[in-house]
């Protein structure tokens, strides 16, 4: 949270800027209806969210705190915030964990916040499915660790909230990691891919940037075609502390590139952080034709917002 509190001071004593990009439609958030549940006190730096798909008992999202807190993920009641699970990881220090993703069989979680630009250590962690035990409220485990490194950076000297190799958003597609930059002064994002492997440290490979005038903070893919929410989503905020959500087809032929002329590209501005909590994970829950975004607790210069989870309900209708 402290680091949107610096970066609302900058821009409240600077000149004001707004999202504006070429070929991409924009929807109203008046149009939907958006419900709010506030979480524990726990989950004040909420810095990632995702839907829990295996256990059928119960709906529940996973989240965690960003820099400096506890290494625990928590599981949620996605009704009335109560954390069922909280699992601890024996072997990966929380420097800045950021986002959550799943596949088939895996937990990731993110170390690669990296707010000054200076960091050589960053990482991405995943825990087996079949580990979690959903009867044991809490839970100790290892994690195995995926390293890499952006080949294009050269320089990592200290620069508070100005870095181009800041990352808070991921997502796992066509097995591998894809990762989206917040770039603090470029206000644009650059998607990287890196493999799923654990055996040495690996250069991110570059595919595409797209400028979304925002800074990334999350990221969420739904590949299921045949769902009217399927696409691809990433969350942010402005300069303004206004918040946007941005939406694109799935790419055809199942390839990596995301951002192309061809991909219908659609823009939902959310309101402003200073209300909303600093948002910083985002997760669809398909069959219930429903868009969920997570804030942190936020509390600057008189605006205050509580750690909460909204969700958009009926978004495709």
């Amino acid at each position: 949270m402290k680091y949107l509190a610096i970066f609302l001071f900058f821009i409240l004593t600077n000149h004001s800027f707004a999202q504006v990009v070429e070929n991409i439609d924009t929807l109203s958030i008046d149009d939907y209806k958006m419900e709010t549940l506030y979480l524990p006190p726990t989950l004040n730096e909420i810095s990632a969210l995702e839907y829990e798909k295996e256990d059928k008992n119960v709906a529940s999202f996973w989240g965690l705190n960003d820099s400096g807190n506890k290494p625990e993920l928590y599981r949620f009641d996605a009704k009335t915030g109560e954390i069922i699970n909280t699992i601890f990881i024996t072997n990966a220090p929380n420097i800045d964990w950021e986002e959550i993703s799943t596949d088939d069989n895996r937990i990731y979680f993110a170390d690669f916040g990296n707010n000054m630009g200076n960091r050589k250590n960053l990482a991405i962690y995943f825990i087996d499915k079949k580990q979690v035990d959903f009867s044991n409220p809490k839970q100790e485990l290892k994690a195995q660790k995926i390293e890499f490194y952006y080949p294009e950076q050269a320089i990592f000297q200290f620069k508070n909230l100005t870095t181009n190799w800041d990352a808070e958003a991921f997502f796992i597609y066509n097995d591998k990691i894809h990762i989206f930059t917040k770039e603090w002064s470029n206000l644009q994002t650059t998607h990287y891919v890196v493999p799923i492997d654990t055996t040495k440290k690996h250069a991110a490979q570059k595919l595409e940037t797209f400028k979304t005038n925002y800074a990334v903070t999350a990221a969420y893919i739904n590949t299921d075609k045949n769902n009217a929410t399927n696409g691809i989503y990433l969350l942010g905020y402005t300069k303004d502390a206004l918040a946007f959500i941005n939406w694109f087809d799935l790419p055809k032929n199942n390839e990596d590139l995301f951002f192309t002329s061809q991909v219908k590209k659609i823009s939902l501005p959310l309101g402003f952080t200073t209300q909303l909590g600093q948002l910083e994970g985002i997760s669809v829950l398909a069959t219930e034709n429903k868009i969920c975004f997570s804030g942190e607790e936020f509390n600057f210069k008189g605006f205050y917002a509580k750690q909460v989870m909204h969700c958009i309900n009926n978004f495709t209708n």
